[in-house]
């Protein structure tokens, strides 16, 4: 976070990136001072929000490998009901689940 964008935040605000334009509330609340300080720094704390988004966006999608599926993927669901399951049951299909049995091979 860039020094400019610690400051404000610690001065009470919240700041947001709209496209090219800060977001700042309470705008209300803002004195001269501040306003002055945030024109000559605005490109600085707009490369700061932009760089804590992408930060955000990574994250979001570095998600480790999900190793549940559906029962209707795996080849051992024949007839609406597992073939590898001892109870032969059927599977409420409505969440995905993780199985040691499955068999990829169903078209979803």
């Amino acid at each position: 976070m860039s020094h400019a964008l610690r400051e404000i935040k610690a001065a009470g605000f919240a700041v947001e990136l709209d496209g090219t334009d800060l977001v700042i509330s309470p705008f209300s609340k803002l004195t001269p001072p501040q306003v002055l300080f945030l024109m000559s720094h605005k490109a600085e704390i707009i490369e700061a929000l932009k760089q804590g988004q992408a930060a955000n966006d990574k994250s979001l999608t570095a998600c480790p490998d999900d190793d549940r599926h559906y029962c209707h993927e795996c080849q051992n669901l024949i007839n609406g009901r597992c073939m590898a399951s001892p109870t032969r049951y059927s599977p409420v299909d409505t969440h995905p689940r993780r199985c040691v049995d499955f068999v990829m091979g169903r078209e979803p």
